[in-house]
């Protein structure tokens, strides 16, 4: 049994530039037909990330994500991987078994260095990885995701 790490954004911080400059990938997992700039994202005082969901309509269907680049050189992505509030996951997208940013492709997340492949909602389906994608602590409301 794997128990999933929940890494703290408390020491991380997103970058100005990544959080106007967000980027949402809505559906399918082709990147480049299907990205667009996102909307609606804040960073609290307190350090937690606000997504307003009204504005980043991509998280409405299965696949959708909204991926940021954090001052760490680490990405984050909010992604819809079932219906329902219960159904939006905010992952750190370092591969477990290296750190190389893994990227999604039919609906997985897979790790271009050596193929490990993750569910949409991180969990370990191949490896090499040994454990799941780790996973921000992340409180959903109908209309916006907090992550932090």
């Amino acid at each position: 049994m794997t128990t999933e790490s929940k890494p703290s954004l408390a020491k991380v911080q997103v970058g100005r530039r990544a959080l106007l400059c967000g980027i949402a990938t809505l559906s399918l997992g082709f990147l480049p037909d299907a990205a667009e700039a996102a909307t609606g994202i804040t960073q609290g005082k307190d350090g937690k990330i606000h997504i307003d969901l009204k504005k980043n309509k991509g998280l409405a269907k299965v696949g959708g994500a909204v991926v940021l680049g954090l001052a760490d050189g680490s990405s984050l992505a909010l992604v819809r991987s079932a219906a329902g509030t219960n159904g939006l996951n905010a992952l750190n997208l370092s591969c477990t078994h290296n750190g190389v940013t893994v990227m999604e492709q039919d609906k997985k997340w897979i790790c271009p260095a050596h193929g490990s492949q993750f569910a949409l909602n991180g969990k370990l389906v191949n490896g090499p990885a040994r454990s799941a994608l780790m996973k921000y602590p992340l409180k959903v409301t109908s209309s916006e995701a907090i992550i932090g």
